[in-house]
């Protein structure tokens, strides 16, 4: 009686919402109370007793089965389309939600039944388990663990799912790698699994990912794998209204999601930190602290000074003139790309004009350069963005970027690694990101080999760490965490790594 009690109080409060399924951030925290103070294994325990309680859908393309369930929690509302992670093959609902199946998709689950024994429990029905899959990559996978895959067996389009052998614990076996946007997003759905089921008894292919046990389930190697693409892939507006409308369905809510950092409290680097509900970074429908960070909404002021995210380096052409330097500034957030400081151009067109952000002391100036490109993921590469919003695109005929104000005639690009850990970008024709010295500007020019092109646009690895940094206005000691947001002045800084001045210290 008591457990059905909880459960009904926890729907209460997620139905709680500023809109039809999102949750606040008051109510999410009342959801979450019963974690505060915990650590550790103790956390996972809470974890597991607050996320089990929930009602899922029966098995299927049934009234009101999970076919039925997919139509709210994985097609995209203009278009009727159904999500598909697992390659690039489009697939779409009908007109109304009937339950049914759609022709070439599969149930798939990321934690294939078979790990625990094949029995059909709620793990098997579990919306947070549980995505429409094309019918072949699906089949490819098989039941294999999720992992890095270094021999690359088959893969369903670019940037989907690879099928091969990688790494598990040292030993080479058989493996599937999601395509990178969606790695943070499985990783998730991973470790909600490992924590809502941690009762369960795991063999077969899944031995190589989980051990049985309440703690820590997921093996080491999988949940550090976990955890860094969690912060590589961040949580984006698809995941959090998947997560919302699963909460409306199944009462119950993965606060993997919610509490983007909350794994580093159950397997990582806060380990011995105890988690708080209240004051931790969410993804609630009125807290921007984590997803101001990708995408700031109001521009910065001279009284609230730009501070470079954690991992910088930077872009440059590679034998530019050292009297002619041009340096593109790019500070990676998680994957997310920030170009440098704009100048005026020489032509009509909107090119990607930059000035030097460095003096000879190579000391990055910050403060001032309140206008950044970003490279913003789409399928198959990136859309180039400038500070105001609009677009870039390759013309064809020009052959340089030309602003549009929608992402109607927007080109993606792509980045692609180079041997010696290099970034090239580069157009669907063909055409590289260069260096004109006669236009002083970045574009898609044709021919590398004329007098005015310096060469390609590089682009280093962003996995730095923090380097030197010079802010011109001095910001009064502020202080901001490793996502780049800014700690409120007066309030008493939870445990954890912060930055001050560009410079990272400890808060035991």
């Amino acid at each position: 009686m008591k457990s059905y009690f909880k459960m009904i109080f926890a729907a209460a409060l997620i139905g709680f919402s500023t809109s039809a399924n999102a949750i606040d951030r008051h109510s999410l925290a009342q959801y979450a109370a019963s974690l505060k103070g915990l650590k550790k294994e103790q956390l996972k325990a809470a974890l597991y007793d607050i996320m089990k309680q929930k009602t899922v859908l029966v098995y299927g393309g049934k009234p009101k089965g999970t076919w039925y369930g997919f139509w709210y929690s994985d097609r995209d509302t203009a278009t009727n389309e159904c999500y598909n992670r697992y390659s690039d093959k489009k697939f779409y609902f009908g007109n109304k939600n009937d339950g049914k199946a759609i022709a070439g998709m599969n149930i798939e689950h990321s934690f294939p039944k078979s790990w625990w024994g094949s029995v059909e429990n709620d793990a098997w029905c579990d919306l947070y388990n549980l995505y429409p899959s094309d019918s072949k990559a699906n089949s490819e996978k098989s039941n294999y663990v999720m992992g890095v895959v270094v021999n690359v067996k088959s893969q369903s389009g670019a940037g989907y799912d690879k099928v091969g052998t990688g790494y598990a614990d040292g030993q080479l076996v058989k493996m599937w790698e999601p395509g990178d946007r969606f790695k943070g997003e499985f990783s998730r759905s991973y470790m909600y699994m490992a924590t809502t089921y941690q009762d369960l008894s795991f063999g077969s292919e899944g031995a190589k990912q989980l051990q049985t046990g309440a703690y820590p389930t997921l093996k080491k190697w999988a949940s550090d794998l976990f955890r860094q693409w969690s912060k590589r892939d961040r949580v984006d507006n698809q995941e959090i209204n998947r997560n919302n409308a699963i909460a409306k369905l199944q009462h119950n809510r993965n606060l993997f999601i919610d509490y983007p950092n909350l794994a580093e409290y159950v397997w990582g680097d806060s380990m011995d930190v105890a988690f708080d509900p209240d004051m931790s970074i969410t993804t609630a429908s009125d807290d921007s602290r984590y997803t101001g960070v990708i995408v700031p909404e109001d521009p910065v002021t001279p009284e609230d000074p730009k501070v470079t995210p954690q991992n910088v380096t930077f872009v440059k052409t590679t034998t530019a003139p050292v009297t002619d330097k041009r340096y593109l500034l790019v500070a990676s957030v998680d994957g997310k790309f920030f170009a440098g400081k704009t100048v005026p151009g020489t032509k009509k067109y909107d090119y990607l004009h930059c000035s030097p952000v460095t003096d000879n002391t190579g000391k990055i100036t910050v403060s001032d350069d309140n206008l950044y490109f970003t490279f913003e993921q789409e399928a198959g590469g990136y859309y180039i963005k400038d500070g105001k919003g609009r677009y870039f695109y390759q013309d064809g005929v020009h052959s340089n970027f030309n602003v549009v104000k929608s992402k109607d005639k927007a080109t993606v690009w792509t980045i692609t690694p180079n041997a010696n850990g290099t970034f090239l970008i580069k157009s669907p024709d063909g055409h590289v990101v260069q260096y004109s010295k006669k236009y002083k500007s970045y574009g898609a020019y044709k021919n590398a080999n004329t007098n005015d092109v310096y060469p390609m646009l590089y682009m280093e690895d962003p996995t730095l760490g923090i380097m030197t940094i010079e802010t011109v206005k001095d910001d009064g000691g502020a202080v901001y965490n490793l996502q780049g947001v800014r700690m409120p002045d007066g309030v008493k800084l939870q445990p954890g790594i912060y930055v001050r001045s560009g410079k990272k210290f400890f808060v035991r």
